[in-house]
């Protein structure tokens, strides 16, 4: 059901933020525009940063208002009726939910719960969390009861970093909850800060309908790269073969690409776990997470084909990667495949360099262990290769950093100079 956002409560809460990453930032602060809000996170640093008024995550400065208190002390919570859980739900090394956060979260905000208090989700995670996860661990640490002593709603995150025509306030908000006033008091709250709702049956649709939001992107994006796989067999060009399929006005517009981010690389994963503890082992879902881990690879291999090509050879040639965000014009960093396509490159000889004007460099080496290049100048690569489509490639002539025998490989096909394109 689908609603016009302007219901309002009889007496505003004071709402707590659980974590201030790429989500619960900006939604704190669109908060303080209409309540007493308090962004909590457990980061020192994050918090002293926000309370200067500078965002890393966005590079962007701003004044907090008087009506948003930044804090890490658990104390500050208790005076919260509302909190809004907005932490990380990453996977593991095996590719299953890592919840850590999410727990850690769940017991911070349980120790300072009172009755009638509301607890609203927004990470992202898999049908029945919520509910037999999450709640169960506010009782726990509480000792409420759910539905009598305080309530639980989900409300997903739809944030688009890097995009600035969906936002916070134009994306419609997916909301549900345990009880029928909960849902009411979720409404009055994000009904201040979004210009439309959407009300699911209950808290499990919102999390079922959340990971396939990303599951259908993930399966549309797999089926375009595997077309650049099976083009590449047949010798055919990838872009030209889709440049042809869009002319039917159907056609859905997806382009090859490395598929990293915070959600649809991770989401279907969230998906498949609880799937496969139904018994149940989804067949589309995990042949389309197959295609996409399996994109590195392939264009290292294709860049290995291109160098022998041109007779370069792999072990002297100077290779330049361009983009290590997920995506273009975006600086989340968060399951970029770049740095895995920069290890198979140089298990292949290669001496690898990675820029990105976007991403902060001292990050990057802390989560990838090595040091991107600063600045383009001077320097002079055999193969150019474009990961990212980012405005400040499109605006550079990449033929003046290239050595007088190269390659630029296009991956995007955004340049018309390119020598080479999937």
């Amino acid at each position: 059901m689908k609603c016009e956002s302007n219901p309002t409560e009889v007496r505003d809460p004071i709402i707590a933020v659980v974590g201030l990453g790429y989500v619960g930032a900006p939604l704190a602060l669109a908060l303080a525009g209409h309540f007493e809000v308090i962004g909590f996170d457990r980061d020192s640093k994050r918090i002293q940063e926000l309370q200067s008024g500078f965002d890393t995550h966005t590079q962007e400065h701003f004044t907090p208002p008087n009506s948003l208190h930044y804090s890490n002390a658990r104390e500050d919570l208790k005076k919260a009726s509302v909190f809004i859980i907005a932490v990380p739900t990453p996977i593991l090394s095996d590719k299953t939910p890592d919840l850590t956060h999410l727990q850690q979260a769940s017991q911070i905000v349980g120790s300072v719960l009172k009755k009638d208090d509301l607890i609203v989700y927004e990470s992202t995670t898999y049908p029945f969390c919520t509910r037999h996860y999450c709640a169960k661990i506010l009782q726990k640490t509480s000792k409420l009861v759910l539905d009598r002593d305080f309530f639980v709603g989900y409300s997903p995150e739809r944030i688009n970093p890097g995009d600035t025509r969906h936002t916070l306030r134009t994306i419609t908000k997916l909301i549900a909850a345990s009880t029928p006033h909960a849902l009411q008091r979720i409404q009055a709250v994000y009904g201040r800060v979004v210009d439309s709702l959407h009300i699911a049956p209950s808290i499990e649709i919102a999390e079922m309908a959340k990971l396939i939001e990303n599951a259908q992107r993930d399966l549309n994006i797999a089926f375009v790269n595997e077309v650049a796989m099976m083009c590449d067999k047949l010798g055919l060009s990838a872009s030209e073969v889709l440049e042809a399929a869009r002319s039917k006005w159907n056609f859905l517009p997806f382009s090859p690409g490395l598929v990293g981010g915070h959600c649809i690389s991770v989401d279907p994963y969230y998906l498949s776990y609880i799937l496969e503890m139904c018994a149940y082992k989804p067949k589309v879902l995990s042949m389309g997470r197959l295609v996409n881990e399996q994109m590195p690879a392939f264009l290292a291999r294709k860049i290995h084909t291109l160098t022998l090509d041109s007779k370069l050879a792999a072990h002297k040639s100077r290779v330049l990667l361009l983009g290590l965000s997920f995506k273009e014009n975006c600086r989340d960093m968060r399951n970029s495949k770049t740095p895995i396509l920069r290890k198979k490159l140089k298990k292949r000889g290669f001496r690898v360099k990675v820029y990105d004007p976007l991403i902060d460099g001292r990050e990057a080496e802390r989560m990838f262990g090595f040091k991107p290049l600063k600045s383009l100048e001077g320097k002079k690569f055999d193969i150019i290769v474009l990961l990212n489509a980012h405005k400040e490639f499109l605006s550079l002539n990449l033929r003046e950093y290239a050595n007088p025998t190269h390659i630029i490989f296009d991956i995007k096909n955004a340049l018309p100079y390119a020598t080479h394109r999937l």
